[in-house]
């Protein structure tokens, strides 16, 4: 199923946010530091290391790595041919569902490791892997993406949280402390986000004071407040632009940009190409009945 849908070498985007495909046919070391959100990635075939900050993790076939919270990333595809190409698939854990799901969970989930790594490699659960066979065909037309993939999405954090990779994505004790005001914080920002917003009116909206709230939202979300801003905004103008129509300096006014140069490189260093050359690539790789 991976191999159908990563129709191209290296990285190959699903129409679902977040949700993206490797392929590789020899070793690569990747040129550049990538910044990954928090995160999931399944390696079906192949193998792969990754530098993250301080670390090096290894993983291989049927390997899942879950990343905790926006990391630097210095990747080496390790093991790769024509014949038994590196195929994976990777999907960015939305920090509101995370917040959501592990307040949900918060008193069943596992105690967390205290020597544990904020990113965890271990053999696929096949609870997971499951999930994402079943997620897979549902990104591939629009009424399942409306209907059955958010489901199917929130079946796969729920399995993770429930997991023993539950302590790299979050410590459950900074979860119950402070989560109801982080996931309003979030939602505030949903609301709000085409227009200027910054730490101190959304500290104010949550009765925290600037600096602990945006501690206490990184230690909670996995990432910096105006990060989560910026991945809305950049969230919502992918939408518009897949929806065609529109240029980039007018999708960058109507997503909260302050230019449309802005816009452009944020676009860039997320997806990995300019706004309307990603648009025509994406629409190109989908299959025809999305």
């Amino acid at each position: 199923m991976v191999a159908a849908r990563a129709v191209n070498e290296g990285r190959t985007d699903s129409i679902w946010p977040g949700l993206r495909y490797y392929r590789f046919s020899t070793p690569l070391r990747y040129d550049k530091t990538q910044t990954l959100a928090p995160g999931v990635v399944i390696v079906l075939q192949g193998r792969k290391s990754a530098r993250l900050g301080a670390i090096t993790l290894a993983y291989d076939d049927m390997s899942c790595l879950v990343l905790g919270a926006e990391t630097r990333c210095e990747g080496t595809v390790v093991e790769a041919s024509a014949g038994r190409p590196y195929l994976a698939i990777h999907m960015d854990l939305a920090p509101d569902l995370l917040v959501k799901t592990f307040v949900a969970l918060a008193d069943a989930a596992p105690a967390p490791d205290a020597q544990a790594s904020p990113n965890y490699v271990a053999p696929v659960d096949e609870r997971v892997l499951d999930a994402f066979t079943r997620l897979l065909p549902a990104t591939d037309h629009a009424i399942d993406r409306a209907t059955i993939a958010p489901l199917i999405v929130e079946e796969i954090i729920v399995r993770l949280l429930r997991s023993a990779a539950a302590s790299a994505i979050r410590d459950a004790a900074a979860i119950k402390r402070s989560a109801a005001r982080i996931h309003q914080a979030m939602q505030l920002i949903q609301q709000h986000f085409r227009r200027p917003l910054d730490i101190a009116e959304l500290a104010g909206a949550v009765a925290m004071s600037p600096s602990h709230f945006a501690h206490t939202f990184r230690e909670v979300a996995g990432l910096a407040p105006m990060h989560f801003l910026r991945n809305t905004r950049l969230d919502a103008a992918r939408a518009l632009l897949l929806a065609g129509g529109r240029r980039a300096g007018e999708v960058a006014a109507l997503t909260g940009f302050d230019s449309a140069a802005h816009f452009t490189r944020e676009f860039k260093r997320r997806y990995g190409a300019p706004p309307a050359q990603y648009a025509r690539q994406l629409a190109s790789s989908q299959p025809q009945s999305i």
